[in-house]
């Protein structure tokens, strides 16, 4: 029987067997598998256009289709199409004679999320063999529950603490319960102890301590201080690098110097670099010198992301103290720009106002890089640097007249927008009639007219947060509203939106997103003679990475990306995105993460996740606007799940993942 600890009265919900209410039948098996053969099926590809044309009303048809995989892919169809009239259709599915079919039924519930689904799926869960038929199906619906329960359902699955180490997908369900919970900022704050009894006894199943490891690393609300041994010396003994990286993260937000020499220590090992990563970006928690001379010689790690990350640290936090030290970094010849360009912009950070021959100095040695600059991303690094300096403004302005690469333009905007807000912004450039501002008035008005939409996108920022250019020289509402007609949906549907927001924000009027209609129909014959998984090889000049593929599970994602392959479109396209221990982008036209083609496909939520390493998936500016851009996880990333689409994994080259840099590019993509 279920071991539950809690009063039987308090949890009678949670207890209601199917015995007497339906008799508790057991499961009817069917293959529910999807194949590319499956989707050959006709049927399928209807219910998979239907969810991509947004048809309720046929895929609530499905629903009641005799065939079990009918019933099963309509209702996950649901999970991508969050309509929460639907819930209703849904519900009776929690009680099929398919155990695929609920555990399907009760996956879309939670993606959909509306708490009239809360005691439907209380109900569904069946208390009756913790080693049986229904223990998979009760661990997503304890998931589900936490995507749109109550608290009183929260207090209650805090409670209950009688699980045991082989009940592991009841376990896992309630660590992904607490996980959902925290992601809606509803907390039980007294489960931290068992989570990391969770997270650090080996007894347990690796995937049960890697979600309770997740849960404790996210959220700030567990407060770890009374276990600082425990988890300190978890930390030490943990073999798991990626529970590792998760509890290195907890132990970072303890305060005082003895969590900083534990991080030091753990550092000095040179474990696995995510490790490292994890422990570099600990130190925001802490302001200490201490924690200023550790990113200093963190610097110095040969990982050029690490060393980046580090110096990023002293961008934040750095101080007085270590100005002389960055300098010097600074002046390294063979320091990679990637470095550089944040070491610099920390030295200016730091650098102590009376300081003033220094300060041209390092200006000059700014501005001597960005002129020699051998790429565009290098460019903007530098570009970003020099605009720590507020009267560096007309410098950037200056740069901008002339014509630039996409990623420089948007690199320049943004550095714009950085001194606009800036505190010290007037008292340097004092009274309305500075020259500057006429300066500004002609920038922006020329990326309206340019449809610029990178810089359209920071510009709609700048806006939507006052006014920092007088009337009398920019008609800033008029603007706005000038730049969002000049762009083409689908296309640039993100920086549509965000001139949107700026334009309903400053007229006080209500915002509301627009989502791209349906314009790109799923091409089944891209798959024809393909199999159930399709690997391709990426070639980058660090070596390859091999993908695999799901187009059973994701067909519209990956028939689009196959699609683009063959037409060669990757080649010479750059990761213009990496976030070290987080991931890795590539496939924006523009270069800068703004850059789409003529057309959007939809969001394809499956029950595949990313709760491993390595996933492939595809980036977006909201549901239903995927196009050309992916990402690559580092390491398991559950914050993702249900947001984007999951549409293959790197299955060799993971060492190959974590050398890309910024400004990498992509050599070929091939088919195998």
């Amino acid at each position: 029987m279920m071991k539950w600890s809690v009063d039987l009265g308090i949890a009678r919900a949670f207890l209601l067997l199917y015995l007497g209410m339906t008799g508790c039948f057991p499961p009817v098996e069917e293959d529910l598998t999807l194949t590319n053969y499956t989707t050959a099926d006709p049927r399928v590809r209807q219910i998979f256009e239907a969810r991509d044309r947004r048809l309720s009303d046929t895929l609530k048809i499905f629903l009641k289709d005799r065939h079990a995989r009918y019933r099963y892919l309509s209702a996950l169809s649901f999970a991508s199409y969050r309509d929460s009239n639907s819930v209703g259709d849904l519900l009776p599915l929690l009680e099929d004679q398919v155990e695929g079919v609920r555990q399907a039924a009760a996956f879309a519930l939670g993606q959909i999320g509306h708490a009239s689904a809360e005691q439907a799926l209380i109900n569904a869960f069946v208390a009756v063999d913790s080693a049986g038929p229904f223990n998979k199906t009760n661990g997503i619906i304890l998931e589900a529950l936490g995507k749109c329960g109550t608290d009183s359902t929260m207090n209650l699955l805090c409670s209950i603490r009688s699980y045991q180490p082989d009940d592991t997908l009841v376990l896992m369900g309630q660590m992904l319960a607490f996980y959902r919970f925290g992601l809606r900022d509803r907390f039980c704050p007294e489960v931290s102890g068992y989570l990391l009894t969770l997270a650090s006894d080996a007894r347990y199943p690796q995937s049960v301590r890697l979600l309770a490891a997740h849960v404790l690393q996210r959220f700030r609300t567990y407060d770890l201080s009374a276990e600082f041994e425990q988890l300190r010396q978890a930390c030490n003994d943990e073999k798991d690098p990626e529970i590792r990286m998760c509890l290195v993260s907890a132990l970072a937000r303890i305060g005082g110097p003895f969590t900083l020499n534990a991080m030091e220590e753990l550092y000095s090992r040179g474990l696995d670099q995510r490790i490292q990563a994890n422990l570099l970006k600990g130190l925001q928690h802490h302001h200490s010198l201490q924690a200023q001379y550790f990113a200093l010689k963190a610097i110095q790690n040969p990982s050029v992301n690490l060393a980046a990350l580090a110096a990023q640290h002293l961008v934040e936090k750095g101080t007085e103290e270590v100005f002389d030290e960055l300098k010097r970094l600074g002046s390294q010849k063979t320091m990679p720009w990637q470095v550089k360009s944040v070491v610099l912009e920390a030295a200016l950070k730091c650098l102590p106002h009376y300081r003033v021959v220094t300060r041209g100095e390092l200006l000059y040695q700014l501005k001597s890089l960005i002129a020699q600059a051998k790429s565009p991303y290098e460019k903007s690094a530098y570009i970003k640097a020099l605009s720590k300096s507020t009267r560096e403004l007309p410098s950037l302005l200056q740069y901008a007249k002339s014509q630039q690469a996409p990623v420089v333009e948007t690199a320049l905007a943004e550095g714009i927008e950085n001194i606009l807000h800036r505190s010290e912004f007037r008292d340097v450039f004092k009274g309305q009639h500075h020259p500057v501002y006429k300066e500004l008035a002609d920038y922006y008005e020329s990326i309206g007219s340019r449809s610029a939409v990178g810089p359209l996108a920071v510009m709609a920022s700048v806006f939507s947060r006052g006014n920092p250019i007088p009337a009398h020289y920019l008609n800033a509402d008029s603007l706005l509203v000038f730049a969002r007609q000049q762009l083409q949906l689908p296309r640039d549907v993100e920086t549509y939106n965000e001139l949107s927001r700026a334009i309903a924000k400053r007229s006080g009027q209500p915002y509301r997103t627009v989502l791209p209609e349906f314009n790109q129909p799923i091409d089944w014959s891209v798959l024809s003679g393909l199999s159930d998984t399709v690997r391709a090889t990426l070639s980058t000049a660090k070596g390859d990475l091999v993908l695999e593929l799901y187009p059973a599970h994701a067909p519209g994602s990956v028939i689009n990306f196959i699609r683009l392959v063959r037409d060669d479109f990757y080649r010479g396209k750059a990761f213009h995105r990496v976030v070290p221990n987080f991931v890795v982008q590539a496939g924006c036209p523009r270069g800068d993460g703004y850059g789409a083609l003529d057309y959007s496909i939809r969001t394809e939520i499956s029950t595949l996740d990313f709760r491993s390493a390595h996933v492939i998936g595809m980036a977006s500016a909201g549901p239903d606007t995927e196009g050309t851009q992916f990402f690559i996880t580092h390491s398991p990333t559950p914050h993702l799940d249900g947001k984007y689409t999951v549409m293959g994994s790197v299955i060799s080259g993971q060492d190959i993942l974590l050398s890309i840099e910024p400004g990498d590019t992509i050599d070929q993509v091939r088919l195998q």
